[in-house]
């Protein structure tokens, strides 16, 4: 998951309160960052707070099993600085030259693998536009389902169609875009890495909505959808709790007026 604003996600974070077991790693290791450098924290006030805060508001929350995962985040805390990024440019001629594949997988693959070599860029001046990403991030990022045969041959095609270059050591499975421009007129602003093949569809004109709730791009099946299938379901649980609630609260009324 690419987290663009670091700063800003973790004050959502805290303010939503919003935390599945696959979010609240990556949350720890950006909130201890967090601590250190906004907070001024040093290692051991972190991890004081790294755990009162997953004894406040994770439930399965143990001291001795989440001890190793705190120490180690709040030991590296201060290598790295926030990424405060609100997002990334494509270019005019960028965006030509994913438009010519005149194929929607590829597009969808060449879309996502410019963004996140230019987001490597905005991280570090020195990446070249390269991306370190694994095969299945990319593609889940891409927004496309193929076996696992597929995905190293549609990056072969990229790279035979000159869009693309991988690293000279054989163990190293980093690709390189050569098709950043940054010299021709910005045309699209990118502020939202979650599902890249669908803000490629979307700026193509197909329907897609971005949730009310989260802001995640989902197609907009009957023209009048305002959730992602997440969202949705989360709202619904939420608009039944509160109706079993109202009729709770009937119930006791009548009870204490026939009484």
């Amino acid at each position: 998951m690419i987290i663009l604003n670091e700063k800003e996600y973790v004050s959502d974070m805290l303010r939503k309160k919003e935390f599945g077991t696959s979010k609240i790693y990556l949350f720890l290791s950006i909130y201890a960052r967090y601590l250190y450098q906004e907070e001024g924290l040093r290692k051991t006030g972190i991890v004081k707070k790294l755990h009162e805060f997953m004894d406040s508001n994770y439930p399965q929350y143990n001291p001795v099993d989440w001890s190793i995962s705190i120490e180690k985040y709040a030991s590296k805390a201060g290598q790295y600085p926030l990424c405060q990024c609100d997002g990334i440019w494509i270019t005019e001629k960028e965006l030509n030259t994913v438009d010519n594949l005149h194929n929607k997988v590829l597009e969808r693959l060449a879309f996502t693998l410019l963004c996140l070599a230019k987001f490597g860029n905005f991280r570090n001046p020195q990446n070249h536009s390269w991306v370190t990403n694994s095969n299945g991030e990319i593609y889940t990022m891409a927004c496309i389902n193929t076996p696992a045969f597929q995905k190293d041959l549609k990056i072969s095609q990229l790279k035979e169609a000159g869009l693309l270059e991988y690293a000279r050591k054989v163990d190293n499975l980093n690709i390189r875009v050569l098709f950043v421009d940054d010299e021709s007129e910005k045309k699209l602003f990118v502020s939202d890495f979650r599902k890249l093949g669908y803000e490629w569809l979307l700026y193509k004109g197909a329907n897609y909505i971005r949730c009310t709730s989260c802001n995640v791009l989902t197609k907009n099946t009957n023209g009048k959808r305002r959730y992602c299938k997440e969202c949705a379901q989360a709202r619904k649980k939420e608009l039944d709790r509160t109706r079993m609630q109202h009729i709770r609260n009937l119930s006791c009324c009548e009870k204490e007026e026939s009484a």
